[in-house]
């Protein structure tokens, strides 16, 4: 899981074009098992008998990578982030640092892990493609859908501190891949830039709120003197809730602002995982009804058995009749996309969830769990094969534990009840679900891999392409989505922090792991795509920069078709450079 490839492979992979048996070529060449998918694709394509099946393979591949990202998607959104508000929750985190940490580093996993994923088999302009592609797909495509569709004035102060902060970001990322080498102090750079964000955001919102608190005291020692008004609104004093960020006056009322890293949970669909049951959860009619043929013990234990299999059965449906019948088109083919993947995931990640009935609770699932994941994680990360004193394989002894746990849960828990402990399970799903994204991580660079080899791409085409659209996909429906509810600035917002965060822990966590376990500087290459993204990125910060103070911070639908423009004229040129006609 952890294997780092050679980053200067003697023969490529991308030779095989060039060659007679590929077959024979794709065996014996290293570059062409570099991708640390789970099948090597190559050899599926091109290792059979019958040529025929090529276009077919190629075709089940394109459908493969959709199931992939909505995995992704569904493992991150639904799984690891309700774990991750838990654990700020009880590790006693404000919202503020919670939000800019632990939950933007949640709605970020999928960027960051297929980053990981792309470094770490020596596939740098992956990554930089994927993140630079995906921060331009945001900042023009769905900020502008956001701008054309629901017209709306931008917070001043947030916008442009994220705006300047990014295009610092953009321009640290740009110098340090033109000198084409990655040392671990760049890596730490990102990370420590930033922390510097997040101190910046902190700080900032601590001084609006106090601002705010006292501008909200003297109006309401205002009124008290006047005497003619005895009760206060706070919407007209302008105390607002101290968790909003800034505003454009802090004297005067204003909307909060929808930061991403401060509005992660509301950005991110949740699946109704433990909804309540009909009948189990709120009836207190005891169920031991004797029909007649047995006595009342065993109708009591066949009824809790039935009550237990309906409670496993609702928790493991992705989705339930009336919300699909409440679906708009679209959300329902990521709703079927996602349904395999959701009820893998859900058998072996434990759901804790303020949002979700009894918490994510449901004991028949979570015994299973106990006894079925430890057991996966052990051959998940490479440790299947170890014996103890040569007697005891790992796996048995591992399984033989989580058995025993699963059946002590069972005994000393309630059904209808979580057990005081139950946010302890938060932790064990952050582990599962980082696993969990790390491989379908790797087997999506795997499957881009393949399409570059085959089809003659650069891994900068493929970042920009394929793996920003779609890990893109789910900001673009939620931030869509938000938008026609009235909650434009929430969306919008988004655009530009996560982005930042994206592109800053994805290469400052990726390379310092890398550079770690190397132990020297990675080598990045940097081409004339690669230019060409980072002035792009840098075109679109650059113009909402200057249109939206010009046009009184009011993003409209002229900013759309600006920001659609610049995004046809850079698919345009990637296309071109692609291809060698530019």
């Amino acid at each position: 899981m952890l294997k780092l490839i050679k980053f200067t492979p003697e023969v490529e992979c991308r030779s095989l074009s060039e060659v007679e048996d590929k077959c024979l070529f794709i065996q014996h060449t290293e570059d062409c098992s570099n991708a640390e998918g789970l099948i090597n694709y190559l050899s599926f394509l091109y290792c059979n008998s019958d040529a025929s099946l090529f276009t077919g393979g190629i075709f089940l591949l394109s459908i493969w990578i959709l199931f992939l990202f909505s995995g992704l998607a569904t493992a991150a959104n639904n799984l690891f982030c309700p774990a991750l508000q838990v654990m700020a929750e009880k590790m006693k985190m404000s919202d503020n640092v919670a939000g800019v940490t632990l939950l933007a580093l949640g709605n970020g996993a999928p960027d960051i892990f297929s980053s990981l994923a792309g470094i770490r088999q020596g596939r740098a302009e992956l990554a930089f493609g994927e993140l630079f592609g995906a921060g331009i797909f945001c900042t023009t495509i769905i900020a502008g859908s956001i701008s054309f569709i629901k017209p709306f004035p931008v917070m001043q102060r947030p916008f442009l501190r994220d705006c300047v902060f990014y295009l610092a970001a953009v321009y640290f990322v740009f110098w340090v891949f033109y000198h084409r080498y990655v040392h671990l102090g760049h890596a730490i750079g990102f990370i420590a830039l930033y922390i510097f964000y997040v101190l910046v955001v902190i700080v900032g919102r601590l001084l609006n709120s106090r601002n705010r608190n006292i501008c909200g005291v003297e109006n309401q020692t205002a009124i008290s003197e006047n005497g003619s008004i005895e009760t206060t609104d706070e919407n007209e004093t302008g105390v607002i809730n101290a968790s909003n960020e800034d505003s454009n006056d802090n004297c005067e009322p204003s909307n909060p602002d929808s930061l991403l890293v401060n509005d992660t949970e509301e950005l991110i669909p949740h699946s109704p995982s433990c909804p309540e049951i009909p009948g189990t959860e709120s009836d207190e009619v005891p169920s031991n009804i004797d029909s007649g043929f047995h006595g009342p013990q065993t109708v009591s234990l066949w009824s809790n058995l039935k009550e237990e299999l309906l409670d496993l059965k609702t928790n493991l449906q992705p989705f339930s009749t009336e919300e699909w019948i409440g679906m708009r088109w679209f959300t329902r083919v990521l709703s079927v996309l996602e349904a395999p993947f959701y009820i893998i995931l859900r058998l072996s990640i434990p759901l804790v969830s303020k949002d979700h009935p009894r918490q994510g609770w449901c004991r028949s699932l979570t015994c299973l769990q106990l006894a079925v994941t430890p057991t996966w994680i052990v051959w998940a990360i490479g440790y299947g094969n170890v014996v103890i004193a040569k007697i005891l394989p790992l796996p048995l002894m591992i399984f033989i534990i989580g058995v025993s746990l699963g059946l002590l849960l069972a005994i000393f828990s309630n059904r209808k009840k979580p057990p005081k402990g139950h946010w302890i399970f938060s932790f064990l799903a952050f582990a599962v679900s980082v696993i969990w994204i790390d491989l379908i991580a790797n087997e999506i660079m795997a499957v881009l891999f393949t399409f570059g080899v085959v089809f003659q791409l650069s891994d900068a085409i493929l970042g920009l392409t394929i793996l920003a659209w779609g890990n893109s996909v789910g900001d673009f429906a939620a931030d869509i989505s938000m938008a026609r509810q009235n909650a434009p600035r929430m969306g919008f917002s988004a655009c530009f922090g996560a982005p930042l965060l994206n592109t800053l822990l994805g290469l400052g966590i990726s390379f310092s792991i890398v550079c770690s376990q190397v132990g020297e500087s990675i080598p990045v290459a940097f081409t004339k795509l690669s230019l060409i993204m980072s002035v792009f990125l840098a075109l679109s910060l650059v113009t909402v920069f200057i249109y939206l103070p010009i046009n009184g911070f009011r993003a409209n639908k002229w900013l759309g078709i600006v920001q659609f423009g610049v995004y046809s004229i850079f698919v345009t040129m990637a296309i071109l450079i692609e291809l060698d006609l530019l």
